[in-house]
């Protein structure tokens, strides 16, 4: 557990408005989203105790709960909103799910844009089959291939590293026939393209790829990435926005998907050679 002591604080060195609570499934512990609600928190004087459980932490939910309550906190975020249904209820606390990017309709523009370069089919370098942000975009890509008419490939698994990318390249730069690639995050995107590279493939002569985050190295990658950018800004501030209005006794609703933006750069900007 962890708490963001650069928040605003008083005269005396109290807290302007109190703490909120996150609870983070495995990598969102320390990921783009934790950063744009702590952003958030801090323009409405809150501060943050950060409470992380494992990706298949489900029966560690209610410790977590437990554990910010004796923090005080005045509030709860779930990072994971697949997660919030299953925590228990908490009197004169309120909890709410974070607002994100909606994850399959991201999956969809960038799965859309392979097929718009010539493709007949993109191949999916997806995260954990148990997850569900890797399902909404895994889904996503499938269902626009269908829609399209297009073969299904078989997806090719990673663990959301830039190392299980490497490993998932290695293995597609022999198979036969791939030459578009959407890849459920941006750091399994660059080991792609270093195992491509280290083969030989160059993108995007030989090969189109497009990630998903834009996460802020995704503009120097070699060569520089085409992504799916989470405005996790916004979607912080939309999170934190609504609990700060139950706190203070509004019933406010979450709007949980905030617009996922492609962003074209040079790794499927070119056309392949023929």
């Amino acid at each position: 557990m962890t708490e963001d002591d650069a928040g605003p604080r008083g005269p005396f060195g109290t807290r302007s408005r109190g703490t909120l609570g996150v609870i983070a499934t495995g990598a969102a512990a320390s990921g783009p989203a934790l950063n744009g609600l702590r952003a958030a928190a801090r323009e409405h004087g809150y501060v943050l105790v950060v409470f992380g459980v494992p990706g298949r932490g489900r029966a560690a939910l209610p410790a977590a709960v437990a554990g910010l309550l004796l923090q005080g906190v005045s509030g709860i975020v779930v990072l994971d909103p697949h997660l919030a249904a299953e925590l228990p209820l908490v009197d004169g606390v309120p909890l709410v799910p974070a607002a994100s990017a909606d994850q399959s309709a991201g999956a969809r523009r960038a799965t859309e844009h392979l097929l718009e370069l010539g493709h007949p089919t993109v191949w999916h370098l997806g995260g954990p089959e148990d997850g569900p942000i890797a399902r909404a975009r895994e889904r996503g890509w499938r269902e626009t291939l269908e829609n399209h008419g297009a073969e299904v490939p078989p997806v090719v698994r990673g663990d959301w590293s830039a190392r299980s990318g490497y490993r998932a390249g290695q293995s597609l730069a022999v198979e036969p026939g791939v030459g578009a690639v959407f890849s459920a995050n941006d750091h399994m995107a660059l080991g792609l393209l270093s195992a491509f590279t280290e083969a030989g493939m160059r993108v995007p002569r030989d090969a189109h790829v497009v990630g998903f985050d834009d996460v802020p190295e995704a503009a120097y990658f070699e060569p520089p990435l085409t992504t799916v950018r989470q405005d996790f800004v916004a979607a912080g501030r939309q999170t934190v926005a609504a609990l700060a209005a139950r706190i203070d006794g509004v019933a406010t609703p979450v709007r949980e998907a905030v617009e996922a933006e492609l962003v074209v750069r040079e790794s499927s900007r070119c056309l392949r050679a023929g």
